[in-house]
Order: structure tokens, then sequence, then C-alpha cells
């Protein structure tokens, strides 16, 4: 994935805010899953503190955690 990374607590803070636009689940580079998010014109890759990418083991871990940081709505990429 070559977009700009977004850290949790900064993703938590916008989603709650209701700045975000939109919300992709989808396969992230080796394994698991990625959240991206549309924050204005840009798609945001959530990162954690130690890696580009954070990645979920699970799709529904990744569901459950665009759930609580306020989103209600997210499309599943597969490919």
């Amino acid at each position: 994935m070559s977009r700009r990374g977004i850290e949790e607590r900064e993703a938590r803070a916008l989603g709650e805010a209701g700045s975000v636009r939109s919300v992709s689940i989808e396969r992230a580079p080796g394994d698991g899953w990625a959240v991206v998010l549309r924050v204005g014109m840009e798609e945001r890759v959530v990162r954690s503190r130690r890696e580009d990418v954070r990645t979920w083991a699970t799709l529904d871990s990744a569901a459950k955690w665009v759930a609580r940081i306020g989103i209600a709505e997210a499309v599943v990429r597969i490919r």
C-alpha cells in the first residue's frame, strides 16, 4: 500500500468527530486485514506505532475496531 499512514489514536479521534468520509477493510500486505480511511480527498491506512500498516488477524476484529471508533459502515475489499 502506498498510501500515507495515520496512527490509531488520530484515526479514532477523526472517527469520533465524524470527519471520516468512508472506510474500507482490505487484505493487508502479507497476512491479515488493514483499515483504510478516506479523510478529505486522501486515503489513509491505519498504522501502529511500530508498523507502517496496522493489521488485524480477522475481518471480524477489523470490523469491530471500525465500529468502536464510531463508524457504522465499511466496504470490504477482498482482492
